[in-house]
């Protein structure tokens, strides 16, 4: 009979332990959404596996701020893209995100092309504190969704 409740307290816990695990971890995608949207990450980057998430989280922050939120242009998102994010988990690791995070212009290509479009994106470090780029890190390396980028689309990065 001490066999049964030994069994039944061990399964509890590891119930609770994976229920907090899952709790985290939906804390951390939220999280990195939401830091996602208030960096403006989004006028570069899409996540298109996420994108009703993103939308949301885009409304909620203007809503606190009390602003509207503009609409896309079709004809500025084409070269204007840093690129979709929906798999970057897949692609690059926590340190090379990390690295890329703190000075992106240190992995952008210098050909003619990539100057030109340089010009219209915003290469800048990430400014939040400490502890957001954390969760922006983390929440990044979550995302593993599947190649989701847009046909045609060329990457500036320098090849590793």
């Amino acid at each position: 009979m001490v066999q049964i409740y030994r069994y039944v307290y061990v399964l509890a816990f590891f119930f609770v332990i994976s229920a907090a695990s899952y709790a985290q971890g939906a804390d951390v995608q939220k999280q990195g959404q939401e830091i996602f949207v208030e960096s403006r990450c989004y006028t570069c980057h899409t996540i298109k596996a996420q994108s009703a998430e993103i939308e949301a989280a885009k409304a909620a922050f203007a809503e606190s701020k009390g602003v509207e939120l503009k609409e896309d242009d079709d004809d500025e998102k084409d070269e204007s893209k840093g690129g979709d994010l929906s798999n970057v988990g897949n692609q690059r690791d926590q340190e090379w995100l990390s690295d890329f995070a703190k000075n992106p212009k240190e992995f952008f290509n210098s050909n003619a092309k990539c100057k030109k479009l340089a010009k219209k994106k915003y290469r800048k470090r990430f400014k939040g504190s400490d502890e957001q780029y954390e969760v922006l890190i983390t929440y990044l390396t979550t995302l593993k969704y599947g190649d989701m980028q847009e046909a045609g689309f060329e990457s500036c990065l320098i090849e590793e």
